[in-house]
C-alpha cells in the first residue's frame, strides 16, 4: 500500500527528536512511515526519528526494504534475531507500526518481547507472531470542528462518513445557537462554542461530548481516504488489545489541489474517549509522546486540502496565538510539490 497524506510532524520517540539529523539521509524517506529525518546510531546505523527502522549503510532501495518487511509480517512469526534481514532491524514497537501499515496485528513472541514492548526503550530486535487486523472493533465517534463558514462541507462531510461511524458530534466555532438549529438528527449531534484561540480546549470539548470508546477527530477541511476509513476498525480493537490511547495517522496537504512535501504531517486523531489535548495551537493529545500508550499507525492518510494563498496567513495567526506557533519550515514545506526522495 503506498501511502497519501497543519500541524509539524511528531511523533512519540525513543529519545529527543531535535537531534542533529544524518545529512546523507536527510532527503531519503523512511520506507515505512514516509519521513525523512534519522538519528546517527553509531557503526553507519541510521534510525528514523518516528518509527524507529534502523538503517544499515549502503541498505537497499526503500521500496524494497518496505516488499522485505511486508514479505516477513506476512507469514505467523516474524522474527529478527534467528533471521535479520541485510540491511535494517527494528524493536517490537516499531515492528507493529509496521504491522499497521500492512494491516498486520502483531504480538510478543516471549516475555523478552512483552518487555520491551511495555516499555519501548530499548533495541532488541523484534520477534512477534502477526494475523490480521480485526474487521471489527470498537464503537467509534467521528468528531468535527469548524466554521459556520464551513457549515455546509461539514453536512456533505457529515452525510458521507455518518454510515462509519457509531455517533457524529460536530462543534462550532461560535456563540449562537441558532446557527446549528434543526440540523441534528438520531446520532449526529451539533454543538456551538467559541474556538476562543485555544484549539486543545476546543478539541478536549469534543472529546467530552463523545459517548463511545473511542472518538476519531476531522477538522472541516479533512477527509480520510478509503484505506485508513476502512482500517479503522481493527486499529481501534488493536489498539484496546496492546492498552493504547492515542493513535497518530500521516496527513496528506493538498495545496491548490496538488499534493505538498509536508509529508508525513502526523495527527494524533484516533483517541480514547477519556484522552485530553494540550497546546493552544499545534495541539497534541496527553498520551502521545509516550510509546507506552500512543503508536503511529499509517494504514492509510487523513487528506487535507488548503486554499494555496490561506498557507501564510495560516502561519501568521499560529505566531499570534503561540510563541512557536509560526513554523515556517511547515509554510515552505506545504508550499513545495512532493517529493518521494
Amino acid at each position: 500500500m503506498f501511502l497519501v497524506a497543519d500541524v509539524v510532524s511528531e511523533l512519540p520517540l525513543r529519545d529527543d527528536h531535535r537531534h542533529a539529523h544524518d545529512p546523507d539521509t536527510a532527503m531519503t524517506r523512511c520506507a515505512i512511515c514516509g519521513n525523512r529525518a534519522r538519528h546517527d546510531r553509531g557503526d553507519g546505523v541510521r534510525e528514523c526519528t518516528h518509527c524507529g527502522l534502523r538503517y544499515s549503510a549502503g541498505h537497499r532501495a526503500m521500496d524494497a526494504i518496505a516488499a522485505d518487511t511486508a514479505d516477513r509480517l506476512a507469514a505467523p512469526l516474524v522474527d529478527l534475531i534467528a533471521h535479520p534481514p541485510q540491511d535494517w532491524t527494528c524493536a517490537i514497537a516499531t515492528l507493529r507500526i509496521a504491522g499497521y501499515r500492512f494491516g498486520r496485528a502483531i504480538r510478543p513472541a516471549d516475555a523478552a518481547q512483552a518487555a520491551e514492548l511495555a516499555d519501548p526503550t530499548g533495541t532488541l530486535p523484534a520477534a512477534a507472531l502477526t494475523a490480521p487486523l480485526p474487521v471489527d472493533g470498537p464503537a467509534i465517534t467521528l468528531g468535527i470542528m469548524g466554521r459556520v463558514s464551513e457549515l455546509r462541507a461539514i453536512r456533505r462531510l457529515v452525510d458521507r462518513l455518518t454510515p462509519h461511524f457509531a455517533k457524529v458530534r460536530v462543534l462550532i466555532d461560535s456563540d449562537d445557537e441558532t446557527v446549528v438549529a434543526g440540523l441534528s438528527r438520531p446520532d449526529v449531534e451539533y454543538l456551538t462554542h467559541p474556538l476562543g484561540q485555544d484549539f486543545s480546549a476546543q478539541r478536549n470539548r469534543l472529546q467530552g461530548a463523545c459517548e463511545t470508546p473511542w472518538q476519531l477527530q476531522l477538522d472541516a477541511d479533512e477527509d480520510l481516504d478509503p484505506a485508513m476509513l476502512a482500517a479503522l476498525p481493527g486499529l481501534a480493537a488493536d489498539a484496546d488489545a496492546h492498552g493504547l490511547r492515542s493513535l497518530a495517522f500521516p496527513r496528506s496537504n493538498l495545496v491548490d489541489g496538488v499534493r505538498s512535501d509536508h509529508w508525513p504531517d502526523v495527527q494524533y486523531r484516533l483517541n480514547r474517549a477519556e484522552v485530553r489535548f494540550s497546546g493552544v495551537v499545534h495541539e497534541r493529545p496527553n498520551p502521545s509522546r509516550d510509546w507506552r500508550h500512543s503508536a503511529l499507525a499509517p494504514a492509510g492518510a487523513i487528506l487535507h486540502r488548503l486554499d494555496g494563498a490561506h498557507v501564510p496567513a495560516r502561519t501568521s495567526r499560529y505566531a499570534a496565538m503561540a510563541a512557536d506557533g509560526a513554523r515556517p519550515a511547515d509554510e515552505a514545506a506545504l508550499l513545495r510539490p512532493f517529493s518521494a526522495d
